[in-house]
């Protein structure tokens, strides 16, 4: 289990009067959002991992899940402060009065006004899943470029245990090619070609990453019914929103 991605989703104590979802409401909905997403984001990082090793260094298999570790660093360090502003207050914001008059159901528990209380969030929760969906894949999508210091890190572990091929390997390899090797006994030829296949081929299995998170939530990323079915949450996450006043 990665460890680094782990939050416990708490139902915490919140000021018996809030007007919107401030405060502890805000950081509350959000940790819980971030910390759903723990096991999709697992189950991305085993099938990454399973590619790298598969496909690039087979004789460190055992390493597999460590390559990617800096990524879910990073992913840890940032996730917070997207996730907040991309709900609030990027969508839901403010108080639901119009004219000074709450509609039907506003602040609470189930207001047909975009605006920033519990009750909003929940008659638009589709958009509310859709909005922490988008912001998980948009987040973990920049981690997985090549532009990325996280990136970097993964690449230049990668690279490094590719540069020491199995004997079986390299044997083969230098039945056909009969130039000087190194004092370390690798031809360098060869040992630039595996570089450069590995860092293409890494790229190649990390612009994966999104697709496999869609996946990991059921497919239809959209705000419709039945979208993001194994990242909606939507039974717990209901009466968590509406635990707040």
């Amino acid at each position: 289990m990665w460890i680094s991605l782990r939050f416990t989703l708490l139902f915490l104590a919140v000021p018996a009067t809030v007007f919107a979802c401030e405060g502890e409401c805000i950081v509350g909905i959000t940790k819980a959002f971030i910390g759903n997403y723990t096991n999709p984001i697992d189950a991305v990082m085993d099938d990454v991992a399973k590619q790298i090793v598969t496909q690039l260094v087979p004789q460190h298999a055992a390493e597999a899940k460590s390559y990617l570790q800096p990524i879910l660093t990073a992913y840890g360090k940032s996730s917070y402060d997207g996730m907040e502003t991309a709900i609030f207050p990027s969508y839901f914001h403010g108080k639901c009065q119009q004219n000074g008059v709450d509609p039907a159901g506003c602040p609470n528990p189930d207001c047909p006004v975009v605006c920033g209380t519990p009750g909003s969030l929940i008659h638009f929760y589709s958009t509310l899943r859709f909005i922490a969906y988008n912001q998980t894949s948009h987040v973990l999508g920049l981690l997985s470029s090549p532009g990325s210091d996280a990136y970097k890190q993964v690449e230049r572990a990668v690279v490094q245990a590719a540069s020491s091929p199995s004997p079986r390997m390299l044997l083969r390899y230098e039945r056909y090619n009969s130039e000087a090797t190194d004092t370390m006994g690798q031809n360098m030829p060869y040992v630039k070609k595996r570089e450069a296949n590995v860092k293409n081929g890494l790229q190649d299995i990390m612009k994966t990453v999104p697709q496999l998170l869609l996946k990991a939530c059921g497919g239809q990323a959209t705000e419709g019914d039945g979208a993001l079915p194994k990242c909606s949450w939507e039974d717990t996450m209901k009466p968590y929103i509406l635990s707040f006043p």
